[in-house]
């Protein structure tokens, strides 16, 4: 804002000059010499700082630019009192990080990790194979025994009349009814574990012959050494039969020791039979 001057171009005879205002100009004021600005400067006091491990690097950079100006004046000051002192470096700030990144997982090592996984779990997992192939004949021997005949390899007339004879010998009857035959597999298709299977298979077609026919069975007698044979052998088989075995009787006609070696299978047989007829039922 301003002050408009007004000042006469013409001046009247005999009149007065004009007065003129005097201003007055403000003193300039005295300038510090350069050591005074770097004494005031020094003796003023500067704002503490304080580096925080939390903050980051932006954050920090405001307390360094304070640090600074101070270390140059100081070697200014020194400067110019004849010391020669050169402007020291202003200490680098270096905060800690505060948390560490978790590694990146690569996806190549995860693909290697699944990798090992997989091949892990196909090798632990059962390789399918061939099934056992067999078959065999069912009897019943008074309701109670099963007797198992290889269907592969039937007995002979002379055979026949052989385990006739055996059987009773020791007090067990030899009207033994056939019901039904076996042929294994079912389906031919690999199995992962033929012998389980087969054994399985076995108990499931002996316990649906007996169920049809209303029957109970305790004991089984198996003839022969067949493929078969050994998934029966075991006295406390899990379709809670009581096996006892017998050579092939083909085998027997032509060999007298291998007689005298069946007589105390013979005899253990019997002697189960009968314990089974005292039993209460």
């Amino acid at each position: 804002m301003g002050i408009t001057t007004w000042t006469s171009r013409y001046r009247f005879v005999n009149a007065r000059p004009t007065e003129q205002v005097e201003w007055e100009t403000a003193p300039a004021p005295e300038k510090p010499a350069p050591g005074q600005r770097l004494h005031a400067l020094l003796e003023t006091p500067a704002r503490p700082v304080e580096v925080e491990r939390e903050r980051p690097a932006a954050e920090t950079a405001p307390a360094q630019q304070t640090v600074a100006p101070l270390s140059r004046a100081r070697a200014l000051l020194d400067g110019a009192s004849g010391g020669g002192a050169t402007e020291p470096r202003a200490p680098a700030s270096n905060p800690e990080p505060t948390s560490r990144q978790a590694p990146v997982s690569r996806p190549a090592e995860e693909g290697r990790t699944d990798d090992a996984l997989q091949s892990v779990a196909q090798s632990a997992a059962p390789v399918p194979t061939e099934p056992l192939r067999f078959t065999l004949s069912l009897s019943v021997i008074g309701e109670r025994w099963w007797l198992l005949l290889p269907g592969e390899r039937p007995l002979s007339a002379a055979g026949q009349a052989l385990l006739g004879q055996m059987l009773k010998s020791v007090g067990i009857p030899v009207n033994g009814a056939p019901l039904s035959s076996l042929t294994w597999p079912l389906m031919n298709v690999p199995a992962s574990d033929p012998v389980d299977e087969a054994r399985e298979g076995i108990q499931v077609f002996c316990a649906g012959q007996a169920r049809r026919h209303g029957m109970h069975i305790d004991g089984a007698i198996v003839v022969g050494d067949e493929i078969w044979s050994p998934l029966l052998s075991d006295p406390a088989d899990e379709a809670g039969w009581i096996c006892h075995a017998l050579p092939h009787p083909d085998d027997l006609l032509t060999s007298a020791k291998a007689k005298r070696e069946c007589w105390p299978l013979l005899q253990s047989m019997g002697q189960a039979w009968r314990q089974g007829l005292a039993a209460p039922e």
